[in-house]
């Protein structure tokens, strides 16, 4: 039996954090309208968090090579190749691990695993927790990229059996054909999803709210929509723009030119809920049974006006 330690490394970390958490902390705070105060932060550390606990017990911690398998150690689930399969078993060099590319699968603070592929390499099963050391393990129908801290298993296994080979001339299998087709999509859907998401953040944003005063409740449908039965209504009336509260942070809304929807935090403490057009007076203003405090209006004050009397009527009924 032999036994390898799976170690991370620390440029896993630092690369984690350069070229992932901080510049997605940084454009989604600048630029992205949904990002928004301490709830965009708190948001941040839990994909993190996630992130972290799913590459923690997804990545090896440790390779065995038994009497007949060459085993990866997970806390999820291990991997167990029988020594027969074993074709190839070689470290990869550095050119080949330049045209790595991930397909579908993770890389974060305990290393990477999911499906990879290269140019060279073909499709690739990988399952490490560092960028060094990487060794090609390929099978009849798999090609597998682990990191074991010691090499040395590459000279174990190829004792045990005398199948495989660690030339580096021995190429790895290619991928099925009929699966190409998978990573071209994942990037392509990955792609549209990044460059569509913004302006469909921006056009619901922007989109005014549909307002509708029924027998029952007041209702505004949209992005932050309410739904205020009348018997929770304790104050109903209408303000000047000038009269709005100071705000003090966007707790979990949007802010978009001269459009505030969602929730928000005045500079008295005080939570209030925004759907209103700056600017433009008048504001409907609406306070609940809770002591939620509800800011609206429209576009034109012609429409806020009519939409308050229909308010105030249906209220006074």
């Amino acid at each position: 039996m032999f036994i390898s330690p799976s170690t991370q490394s620390k440029s896993t970390w630092a690369l984690t954090v350069i070229l992932g958490i901080a510049p997605t902390a940084f454009f989604g705070w600048k630029m992205l309208p949904l990002s928004s105060g301490l709830n965009f932060w708190v948001l941040m550390f839990a994909i993190f968090l996630l992130s972290c606990a799913v590459g923690f017990v997804a990545t090896p911690y440790k390779y065995i090579l038994t009497g007949a398998h060459l085993v990866v150690k997970r806390y999820w689930r291990d991997i167990s190749i029988p020594l027969s399969d074993i074709k190839v078993i070689r470290l990869i060099t550095d050119d080949e691990k330049k045209t790595i590319w991930r397909s579908f699968g993770y890389a974060g603070p305990f290393g990477y695993f999911g499906i990879f592929s290269s140019s060279k390499l073909s499709k690739l099963h990988v399952c490490a927790r560092r960028y060094t050391n990487l060794t090609l393990v390929t099978t009849e129908s798999k090609n597998y990229l682990f990191a074991p801290d010691d090499t040395q298993l590459i000279e174990a296994v190829m004792q045990q059996t005398g199948n495989a080979t660690a030339n580096a001339d021995s190429p790895a299998i290619e991928a099925r054909s009929s699966k190409k087709w998978l990573k071209f999509f994942a990037v392509a859907f990955f792609a549209v999803a990044m460059v569509v998401t913004p302006f469909l953040l921006v056009f619901l944003a922007y989109k005014e709210p549909k307002l509708a005063v029924d027998s029952n409740a007041f209702k505004m449908r949209g992005i932050y929509g309410v739904n205020i039965p009348f018997s929770e209504i304790v104050e109903a009336d209408t303000i000047a723009w000038r009269e709005m509260p100071t705000i003090s942070i966007r707790t979990n809304g949007i802010s978009l030119f001269s459009v505030h929807r969602g929730n928000f935090r005045t500079t008295t403490g005080e939570k209030i809920r925004l759907s209103v057009n700056s600017g433009i007076s008048p504001i409907i203003r609406i306070v609940d049974r809770q002591g939620n405090a509800y800011y609206i209006n429209r576009k034109t004050a012609e429409e806020t006006r009519k939409t308050f009397g229909e308010l105030r009527d249906k209220n006074e009924e």
